[in-house]
């Protein structure tokens, strides 16, 4: 996300220490043709408010805190105020410690992370760009420096805060939380060099999205985050104007397997990204994933569980052993980047199921700036992005920085 700052207030104290704040933020009037959540309305004329202040108290401690106000229909004039993130971050010459509510994403692949399994994305948020679907979760994170270029990292949640989700109409959910019976675990040894840069990484916790299971009354369906361990590795590196990326992970199911639930994987994303000029890029990534069981949804004779399992097989890429995709990412920039179109697809095949989503950034003026685009979903109404035409429209953003 991008922040201009409005400016900083200095106080000195009796001790000639230096207090800064930084305040940001915008101001954004969005339009969606179809409403993100699957409500049954179009149209939704919304408004966004974001305010940022960051702090710093010493030379070692700083602190941030993000705010959303978000309204995703003016005919809806309920608020929903988020603390997107709130933190303390302490810095000692070789350790670092941030506390409070924080964004940990991981991954180096481009827009496919099988790695980023640390805090939750909502996707019914009605803004467009990535990063709006983030959000913070309460954790303890520690960076220790063994070097400049190598880091050694922990993070450790006492809480759990899930991915949301569209949800398909005519169907009563249960959307219950799980107790935390673990606390959500990451390690991770990242290395940073002049060329190439790699990590490798293990996390202990939830799956952030949910499965399905037949609820205990008839015509609700109860959602399952199952328990999950993944051990993971990317890299990055750069060869003049071409870049390989490279991000893999295996994925175990910590609990037992129901029939028609979500087992276990391995998934590997790679591909090349090339630069052609300071304005023109191109991102080109294979997928593959392997799944250890795949749906077995034929055999289930009760439709009820039957339509369940096949939604979980379709939701974690599962209706088969293997799983093929690609993904193409095309940035250009014109008059000094003041125009950006960018163009992103991803695609799964058997069966062939796609994503498109092309979009125009027009940099008005510094304090400005005007988005239009389209998301278009294709593909059997039982496959990954075909189960989602529903959500497929125009949209549009004016935004203001302040």
């Amino acid at each position: 996300m991008l922040w201009v700052s409005a400016g900083a207030v200095s106080v000195a104290s009796a001790a000639d220490a230096v207090t800064a704040h930084q305040f940001s933020g915008d101001v954004r009037l969005n339009y969606y043709q179809a409403s993100k959540d699957l409500a049954a309305r179009d149209d939704d004329v919304g408004v966004t408010a974001e305010a940022e202040i960051q702090s710093n108290w010493t030379d070692r401690f700083t602190s941030k805190a993000v705010v959303r106000w978000h309204v995703p229909d003016l005919g809806d004039t309920s608020a929903k105020a988020e603390l997107r993130e709130g933190y303390g971050l302490w810095r000692g010459d070789r350790l670092g410690l941030k506390i409070g509510k924080q964004i940990v994403a991981w991954g180096r692949a481009d827009g496919v992370n099988p790695t980023d399994n640390l805090t939750p994305r909502n996707y019914r948020v009605q803004l467009p760009f990535d990063d709006d679907q983030r959000s913070g979760v309460l954790a303890l994170k520690a960076d220790y420096f063994v070097e400049a270029e190598k880091t050694f990292s922990l993070f450790l949640s006492p809480d759990f805060e899930p991915s949301k989700m569209p949800l398909p109409l005519g169907v009563q959910f249960s959307e219950r939380h799980p107790a935390v019976g673990r606390w959500p675990l990451g390690v991770k040894w990242d290395e940073h060099g002049e060329r190439t840069d790699w990590s490798v990484s293990y996390f202990r916790g939830y799956k952030l999205l949910p499965e399905w299971r037949a609820g205990v009354a008839d015509g609700i369906v109860d959602f399952h985050y199952p328990k999950i361990s993944v051990f993971g590795a990317d890299t990055a590196i750069n060869f003049g104007r071409f870049g390989w990326r490279a991000e893999f992970a295996h994925v175990t199911r910590d609990e037992p397997q129901a029939r028609g639930s979500y087992g276990g994987n391995w998934s590997l994303v790679t591909g090349f990204d090339r630069s052609f000029d300071q304005e023109l890029n191109v991102n080109l990534q294979g997928i593959v994933q392997r799944n250890s069981r795949p749906g077995d949804v034929a055999s289930i004779v009760n439709a009820g569980e039957r339509n369940i399992a096949e939604a979980n097989a379709v939701a974690f890429n599962q209706e088969s052993r293997w799983k093929f995709g690609a993904t193409m990412r095309i940035g250009k920039k014109w008059r000094n980047g003041t125009v950006e179109a960018e163009l992103l697809m991803i695609e799964y095949f058997r069966p062939s199921t796609n994503y498109w989503r092309p979009m125009l950034n027009y940099a008005v003026s510094d304090s400005t700036k005007l988005t239009v685009g389209a998301e278009l979903f294709r593909g059997p109404s039982n496959s990954f992005f075909g189960a989602n035409k529903r959500l497929q429209g125009l949209f549009g953003e004016l935004r203001f920085f302040y």
